[in-house]
C-alpha cells in the first residue's frame, strides 16, 4: 500500500490571549501592596500616567523599591521548586503549599484539607510536599518540630533508628531527661547526650533564615458592616483604591510637535485607558467575590470561627458567573475590614466535614474551633481524649474520626490529653 501526501484545510478553534486580556489578568492578582509598586512601574515607562494618591513608606522609599530589595521567602521556594523535574500538576501544588506555609516555616493544613481545597489526590500533595521539603533550608514544610527535625538529620545523614526513638520522645528531651531515653533507645547516658547536644543544635524554625519578607502594609480593600434587617453590607474602601490619573495637558502639547510624537502620545494614551479599565475591573471583581463570600459566611460575622461554614472557589465562581482560577486570583492578598479585624479573603474557604445527619453543615475551620473551645473548658480531672473528644463533636452532629481530631489538634499547637494534664498537675508526672 503505497503512502500519498495530500493538503488538507482544516478549521480549528484556539483561545488567544491578547495583552490586554494579560494585564487585565495580572492586575487582578496582585495584592495593594504589588498594585502600587506595578502602578509606579508603569508610571515610570508611561508619562502620560500621574499617581495622585499613591501611598509612600515611611521610610522613603516605594512601594516598588520595598518589593525589588530582596527575594521573599516565597519567591525562594518557587524559584527552588521551579529547578527540580516535576510533573506540572505537582508543581503547581508544591508552589501552592509554599504559601500555606507560617512564619517559622511550617504546613499546619492537613494534607487531606489541603487535597480538598486543592481539588487534588493526597498522593499528589504528598508529592507536592516531598517537593516543598526537599527544598533549603532543610527542615522546611514540616508539619511538627519533630519531622522538622528529622528532616535536617536526615539532610545530614544522621537519621537512623535511635534518632527516630528520640524524636518519638521529644517532650523528653526538653526535660533534659537523659536515663529515661537512654532506657527506651539502649544506648548509654554518655551517647545520650551527645544525642540530645545535635539536636538541640539544630534549628527549629527554619522559614526564618529564607531571604527576609518586605514589610508591607495589609491594606483592606473591602469594608463589611451591619446592616438593616440582619444584612451585612460589603463596600469598597474607597481610599485604599489606587487612583490613575491621565495628563491630557502633556498629550494636547506633544500631539502638536510631529506625526512621530503624537503617534507617541496616541499609543500611551491608549495604554493608559486600557490600565483604568483593567483596575476598574479588579475592583468591580473583588467587590463581586467578596460580596458572594459575605453571603456565604454570615454565620461567621456573627458568631466567629465556629460558625464557619463550608465553602470551596468553584462555588463562589459559579455564583458570580467567572472561572473558579479568577476567584482564586481575587481572593490572594485581598483583605476585608469588618468588626472582628482584618481579614484575608482566602480564610472564608474550607472543607468540608460530614455529618451525622446528612443535612447539618460542617466545616473544617469551623470544627477546629470547636475542639479548641472544648479543650479550653476542660479541667485537671476531666482532661479530654482524642476519643473524649470525638464522642462531644459527635453529639453535636458532626461525624468524624480520631486521627481527624488528632491531626486538627496537632495542626493548632495542642498536645495530647496526657501532657495538658500534666501541665495543669505537675505532680502527677
Amino acid at each position: 500500500m503505497g503512502i500519498a501526501l495530500r493538503i488538507e484545510l482544516r478549521q480549528q478553534q484556539k483561545l488567544a490571549m491578547s495583552p490586554r486580556l494579560q494585564q487585565a489578568i495580572y492586575v487582578l492578582q496582585l495584592s495593594g501592596a504589588e498594585l502600587e509598586a506595578y502602578l509606579e512601574a508603569e508610571a515610570e515607562k508611561n508619562p502620560l500616567l500621574e499617581l495622585p494618591s499613591s501611598r509612600s513608606h515611611n521610610d522613603g522609599f516605594s512601594a516598588l523599591e520595598a518589593l525589588g530589595d530582596a527575594e521573599t521567602r516565597l519567591e525562594a521556594l518557587h524559584r527552588q521548586i521551579g529547578l527540580m523535574r516535576l510533573p506540572v500538576h505537582v508543581a503547581a501544588h508544591a508552589k501552592a503549599l509554599a504559601g500555606e506555609l507560617s512564619d517559622s516555616g511550617y504546613l499546619r493544613s492537613p494534607v487531606f484539607e489541603l487535597a480538598d481545597r486543592l481539588k487534588a489526590t493526597t498522593c499528589d500533595i504528598e508529592a507536592a510536599l516531598a517537593a516543598v521539603q526537599a527544598c533549603e533550608p532543610s527542615g522546611i514544610g514540616a508539619r511538627s518540630v519533630a519531622e522538622c527535625l528529622g528532616l535536617q538529620l536526615k539532610a545530614q545523614n544522621r537519621f537512623d533508628p535511635v534518632i527516630e526513638t528520640v524524636l518519638d520522645n521529644l517532650i523528653l528531651v526538653a526535660k533534659d531527661d537523659v536515663a529515661a531515653l537512654a532506657t527506651k533507645t539502649g544506648e548509654s547516658e554518655s551517647d545520650m547526650r551527645e544525642i540530645f547536644a545535635e539536636i538541640r543544635a539544630l534549628n527549629p524554625r527554619p522559614g526564618a533564615e529564607l531571604g527576609p519578607v518586605p514589610v508591607l502594609d495589609v491594606v483592606p480593600e473591602i469594608d463589611v458592616r451591619p446592616g438593616e434587617m440582619g444584612m451585612w453590607h460589603v463596600a469598597l474602601i474607597e481610599d485604599a483604591l489606587p487612583k490613575v490619573l491621565v495628563d491630557q495637558t502633556y498629550t494636547a502639547t506633544v500631539t502638536k510637535t510631529s506625526e512621530a510624537a503624537a503617534d507617541f502620545a496616541q499609543k500611551n494614551l491608549e495604554s493608559a485607558h486600557w490600565l483604568i479599565r483593567a483596575l476598574d475591573q479588579r475592583a468591580n471583581t473583588i467587590l463581586k467575590v467578596a460580596s458572594a463570600i459575605v453571603a456565604h459566611q454570615f454565620a461567621w460575622f456573627e458568631s466567629g470561627d465556629i460558625a464557619m461554614r463550608p465553602l470551596t472557589l468553584s462555588m463562589i465562581a459559579d455564583e458570580i458567573g467567572v472561572h473558579e482560577s479568577t476567584v482564586s486570583r481575587v481572593t490572594a492578598g485581598k483583605y476585608l475590614n469588618c468588626h472582628r479585624g482584618t481579614f484575608e479573603l482566602k480564610h472564608f474557604f474550607t472543607a468540608k466535614i460530614a455529618s451525622i445527619n446528612k443535612i447539618s453543615e460542617f466545616s473544617a475551620l469551623g470544627t477546629r474551633a470547636r475542639i479548641k473551645h472544648h479543650i479550653a473548658q476542660e479541667s485537671y480531672k476531666n482532661t479530654l481524649s482524642d476519643d473524649g473528644l470525638v464522642n462531644i463533636l459527635r453529639s453535636d452532629g458532626v461525624d468524624i474520626a480520631r486521627r481527624t481530631v488528632a491531626k486538627y489538634r496537632e495542626a493548632m499547637g495542642i498536645p495530647s490529653s496526657v501532657v495538658r494534664r500534666k501541665k495543669m498537675h505537675p505532680q502527677s508526672g
